[in-house]
């Protein structure tokens, strides 16, 4: 190789550097509607890349144990449970707003259900109609005024 080739290539991997270092990534943006799903997305594909690790370097460390490794392993073993546990307590956190909503929902139902029972129930005269009602069904009862 000659010397200008040499140089050529020296200044190809200065400018792939350059170009390397000027790629900006684009800015990180997430809407208060997307928290949720970013979350259960991230903690989720966390956990499966930790558990894939956990996996390989418990085959390194089972070959040849060292303490620093093993103590690495414990750290992922922890740092993975927290993220079960995160996604566990989200679930948990549905599951009762669900249920709170199925029953205040079953609790106004049966509130409605009783009121409009308790309106069919319910019987109104007019005072007019409670006399013919009495006068009608009425007995009558013959009293002798005889006084001793």
């Amino acid at each position: 190789m000659s010397d200008e080739d040499i140089k050529s290539l020296v200044d190809q991997l200065k400018e792939s550097s350059n170009l390397a270092k000027k790629i900006d990534k684009p800015e990180f943006v997430l809407n208060k509607e997307d928290l949720e799903q970013f979350i259960l997305n991230n903690t989720g594909k966390l956990i499966n890349d930790s558990m894939e690790t956990i996996d390989s370097i418990k085959e390194y460390i089972i070959s040849a144990p060292e303490p620093e490794d093993v103590h690495s392993l414990a750290e992922l073993y922890k740092a993975s449970t927290g993220a079960i546990e995160a996604l566990n307590k989200v679930l948990l956190q549905q599951q009762k707003s669900n249920t709170q909503i199925a029953v205040k929902t079953m609790d106004i139902q049966s509130k409605q259900a009783l009121a409009e029972n308790k309106d069919k129930d319910k019987i109104t005269f007019t005072r007019d109609e409670i006399f013919d009602q009495l006068i009608k069904r009425g007995e009558v009862i013959e009293v002798d005024n005889e006084e001793d």
